[in-house]
C-alpha cells in the first residue's frame, strides 16, 4: 500500500515522504499494540473435562457454542462477533464458555450422564448438541445455561454484535427471571443495560 502511494505521488516533497514514513511507523506501532490487545481478549473456551469443577464453583452461568466444520456462518460468527475484544472480555468475566462440534462423536460426561452420538435424519449428531438444541440442528447455535447447567434458552443462526450484547446483558443481569425476551429487547438501552454491567466490573 505504501509503495503504491509513492508510485502515484512522484512529486512528493522530502517533507511529505518523511511525513508518510512517520505515519507508516505510527500505524505499524498502533497495529502491533492493537494486535497484542486483541490476542489478549479472546474468548476462553473451557475444556469439557473441567465442567464438574466449574459446576462445583457455581459462580457463573454457562454459554455453549455449537458449530460444525465447514459451516459458513459459524466462521463468520467466530471472525466477527466472537472476535470483538469487548465481547470476549465480557464473556470471559461473566460466563464459563464451552464449544462443541455438533458432528463430533467423542464421549462427554455431564452430571453423571454419558453423551455420544444420535441419528437425526441423515446425519449423526452429538447427543449433547441434540439435547440442548431440542433437536433443532441449525448452526451456529448458542445455548445459555444457569450456574447448575440448566438450560435457559438457545438461539440459532449468526448473531451480530449489537444483538449479542443484548443477549449477554439479558442473562448476566438476570432479566430473564422476570422479563420476557421480547419485552426486554424492545426496551433495551445499551448504556443502561450492557454498559452498566461492563462498568460494574471495573
Amino acid at each position: 500500500m505504501f509503495e503504491v502511494i509513492l508510485l502515484y505521488s512522484t512529486r512528493c516533497s522530502v517533507f511529505t515522504i518523511a511525513s508518510m514514513n512517520l505515519r507508516f511507523i505510527i500505524f505499524s506501532i498502533s497495529f502491533l499494540i492493537g494486535s497484542a490487545a486483541f490476542s489478549q481478549n479472546k474468548i476462553k473456551w473451557n475444556s469439557w473435562e473441567f465442567l464438574p469443577e466449574k459446576l462445583d464453583k457455581g459462580d457463573k452461568k454457562f454459554l455453549v457454542y455449537f458449530y460444525y466444520d465447514g459451516c459458513k456462518w459459524c466462521r463468520v460468527m467466530e471472525e466477527s462477533t466472537f472476535s470483538a475484544g469487548h465481547i470476549a472480555k465480557f464473556v470471559n468475566q461473566n460466563f464459563y464458555a464451552l464449544r462443541l462440534n455438533a458432528l463430533s462423536s467423542g464421549k462427554l460426561m455431564v452430571a453423571d450422564k454419558a453423551y455420544t452420538t444420535v441419528r437425526i435424519g441423515k446425519y449423526d449428531f452429538h447427543e449433547l448438541a441434540a439435547e440442548l438444541l431440542s433437536g433443532n440442528m441449525s448452526f451456529p447455535s448458542i445455548v445459555f445455561l444457569d450456574e447448575k447447567f440448566h438450560k435457559l434458552a438457545h438461539f440459532d443462526s449468526y448473531i451480530e454484535i449489537p444483538k449479542f450484547e443484548m443477549l449477554l446483558s439479558y442473562y448476566v443481569g438476570d432479566h430473564h427471571k422476570n422479563t420476557l425476551w421480547k419485552r426486554y429487547s424492545t426496551n433495551y438501552c445499551r448504556e443502561n443495560n450492557f454498559n452498566s454491567l461492563v462498568n460494574d466490573k471495573h
